[in-house]
């Protein structure tokens, strides 16, 4: 809950917080304070269009999934992958390119269970391949 006594106007920047403490406190908020912004009940669906063959069709694939989800779950998944674009307009400065974010950013963003080791192994470069395309195909 939030404390009415807060300072609404807080500059991160000027408290000299690291950003790797923000990304994750980000995180945590995503992870244990929300409910999934992909609900449990679509991650097959997820992890099926994430295992298309061509990329143009997965691209497509994606985007219609996206627009499946409730509208405020979209919405949020769209600022979201907006500000990772901005982040990767930077990576000279801080080395967060669409690769690094997926990899940091998929398992926060797609809570999925694995029980098996090996169906981990076999899904994480798809589910890291959609964090990454809907970063790096912003616009489409």
């Amino acid at each position: 809950m939030l404390n009415p006594n807060t300072e609404p106007n807080v500059s991160i920047r000027e408290l000299d917080i690291p950003v790797n403490a923000v990304a994750t406190a980000l995180k945590d908020f995503f992870s244990k304070r929300l409910p999934p912004l992909i609900p449990s009940t679509l991650m097959d669906e997820l992890t099926e269009l994430s295992a298309f063959g061509e990329k143009s069709s997965r691209l497509t694939s994606f985007k219609d999934f996206l627009k499946s989800l409730p509208l405020v779950n979209f919405e949020v998944i769209k600022f979201v992958f907006k500000h990772f674009v901005k982040v990767t307009d930077n990576c000279r400065l801080n080395s967060m390119d669409s690769k690094n974010l997926a990899i940091c950013w998929w398992p926060t963003l797609l809570p999925i269970e694995f029980n098996d080791m090996l169906v981990f192994e076999q899904m994480r470069p798809h589910l890291e391949d959609f964090v990454q395309t809907m970063i790096d195909e912003f616009e489409f």
